[in-house]
């Protein structure tokens, strides 16, 4: 009879340990890989996640701690997606895997909020738990004409597709990418229906003030944009550079804040990677040059580099 005893009492300490186990990643508190993707909903291939289900708005209940983003995934995660001071929430939705056994990679799915825009972000990780590389693979903005939603078929081929809607017609583009095993995503083939409007990159200091004399937006043609924006004190600036070439096969993105280090001189540095920005100031245009590597928010064949012209600002009507 006592050992009966013994053994419920420790079949209720184990059930009570793996109950309080399964809380703490309930509650946003996970302590191994497994468990933090356990907080995302399993699934398996083909998986597609249409642009309204990224827009169901989600309990606040359910995001997940920046500190949790950070130790399992990145905190350079939609870092550069939204205007400095915007807050950003993050969603598990939907976990799976692609691959074989020798080449598994595990996908996780995070949506991140912040203001009127959702975005999806697919998170790769080795077998073992360990991360490799985020991706944007979706993008809903309250108001705007411009949705992007993706797809993964069974042999682990990602599909992003950008739907613009242009004088009462949709055009489309879709991206296609190989996923390997070291987590990178490589573009095999890029299809459109009819004329596609340049991709309109969302802006995130769009309405920032530009008092400076520097401040304003600069263009090279309808491939690329630089937005400058006044900085926090006179020794910083704001930026936002989008840029598409090779007839949209290689792009990029990044926004962050820049330090002046002369008249017409500034600079960038990232602080999740090695990745850095020179910008050269002068008459009317604007030079930019990578410096160190920025790959995590660009193409691979393609760098951030170029002279921008600047715009005109609009007249203010009296």
């Amino acid at each position: 009879m006592k050992q009966i005893l013994v053994a419920i009492l420790a079949l209720g300490v184990c059930l009570s340990a793996c109950h309080s186990k399964q809380n703490k990643a309930l509650n946003g508190d996970p302590q191994t890989f497994d468990e933090f993707k356990s907080l995302f909903t399993p699934t398996s291939l083909p998986f597609k996640l249409p642009a309204d289900t990224l827009a169901l708005k989600i309990a606040d209940s359910l995001a997940l701690k920046p500190a949790v983003v950070k130790q399992f995934l990145s905190d350079s995660i939609a870092l550069h997606a939204f205007a400095p001071g915007v807050k950003r929430r993050y969603y598990p939705l939907y976990a799976f895997n692609s691959g074989n056994k020798d080449n598994l990679v595990q996908c996780l799915v995070l949506k991140v909020t912040g203001g009127n825009t959702s975005r999806a972000y697919l998170c790769l990780a080795d077998k073992k738990g360990k991360f490799l590389n985020s991706a944007p693979v979706g993008r809903v903005t309250t108001g705007e004409q411009q949705t992007q939603y993706f797809s993964i078929d069974s042999r682990g081929t990602l599909r992003v597709v950008t739907e613009d809607l242009v004088n009462s017609q949709t055009t489309t583009k879709e991206e296609v990418y190989g996923i390997g095993s070291n987590g990178q995503l490589n573009l095999v083939m890029t299809n459109s229906s009819g004329p596609v409007a340049p991709e309109k990159a969302f802006n995130p200091i769009d309405t920032l003030p530009r008092r400076n004399k520097l401040s304003g937006d600069y263009t090279a043609g309808n491939t690329g944009i630089i937005s400058i924006r006044d900085g926090h004190d006179p020794k910083t600036f704001l930026f936002f550079i989008s840029f598409s070439k090779d007839k949209g096969n290689c792009t990029g993105e990044l926004n962050g804040t820049g330090t002046f280090t002369g008249t017409n001189k500034g600079e960038y540095r990232d602080k999740s990677s090695s990745c850095g920005i020179v910008f050269h100031f002068s008459a009317g245009s604007l030079s930019i040059k990578e410096e160190g590597g920025c790959g995590a928010y660009r193409g691979v064949k393609c760098f951030f580099d170029g002279v921008y012209v600047k715009k005109a600002e609009p007249k203010k009507k009296k």
